[in-house]
């Protein structure tokens, strides 16, 4: 795995998450999305653009949705980050002091745009160096490039952080940002089937299209950093709205040397 890994910017594990954990967060999804349970404190559930405008009409509660951010603090979507087959094989490439961020689970309906630009993550983590982080986005259902499968571009992890600015979209969801300066020619589509675990490097270019089919299509991520990182952002809280990215993480495995990580819910 660590060879295609640090070659790559990626490796795809097939199969890693079983089929009862994929239904238990798909029904979890369901239920915070119909109102059946409230969100966890922290948990921002994020609609998307067209919907909150009111440009579209949503078929069911959850085909309003883009994502819902910082699923670390929820009893169910919690054990996704805590897996320990996750956990081992992010040990193998950044070490066994480890704190999970930025949980989301991802869902892409039908009859919105729902595209995610090219882009890179390391732009939204205060957390360095880069070599020391490791996202894993594991897929809900069948993932396809009808329904909007991951593209990533090889190789693009040993370059810089890159410009960021809102795509030239009608339609674009909140701090959903592209790189500059991208050759797109270079792209990799990476379709997947329930299960499937992507492992990515933070400045790894890459990014989703439109889903094109009737269904939704659903996915689950975190974002792993040794705990030994520093912190360039020293402290600083950058909130989106009342909610707080930092409210988000977890010790996973081994010590905590910063103090980064939050209480276990």
């Amino acid at each position: 795995m660590g060879s295609d890994y640090w070659r790559d910017g990626y490796v795809v594990r097939r199969k890693l998450v079983p089929e009862e954990m994929i239904e238990a967060f798909n029904r979890r999804f369901a239920d915070i999305a119909d109102g059946t349970i409230a969100p966890a404190p922290n948990m921002q559930v994020a609609r998307n653009v067209e919907v909150a405008k009111g440009l579209v009409t949503p078929r069911t509660p959850a085909h309003g949705i883009a994502k819902v951010n910082f699923v670390n603090g929820d009893p169910v979507m919690s054990r996704y980050a805590r897996f320990e087959p996750l956990v081992d094989q992010v040990t193998e490439l950044i070490g066994n002091d480890l704190i999970a961020l930025n949980s989301m689970y991802l869902n892409k309906p039908t009859d919105v745009d729902g595209r995610h630009p090219l882009h890179q993550d390391l732009l939204y983590f205060p957390l360095r160096p880069a070599d020391r982080i490791v996202g894993v986005w594991t897929a809900l259902d069948t993932i396809t490039r009808e329904n909007g499968c991951l593209v990533v571009i090889p190789g693009t992890h040993t370059g810089e952080l890159l410009e960021h600015d809102y795509p030239e979209w009608e339609h674009k969801n909140f701090l959903f940002f592209g790189a500059k300066g991208i050759d797109v020619d270079q792209r990799v589509h990476l379709e997947m089937d329930p299960g499937d675990t992507l492992f990515f490097h933070p400045l790894l270019v890459h990014g989703s299209g439109f889903n094109r089919t009737e269904n939704l299509r659903r996915a689950i991520a975190v974002h792993y950093a040794s705990s030994r990182c520093q912190d360039i952002w020293q402290g600083e809280t950058k909130t989106i709205g009342t909610f707080n990215p930092r409210l988000d993480i977890r010790l996973v495995r081994g010590n905590d040397p910063n103090n980064y990580a939050q209480p276990a819910p």
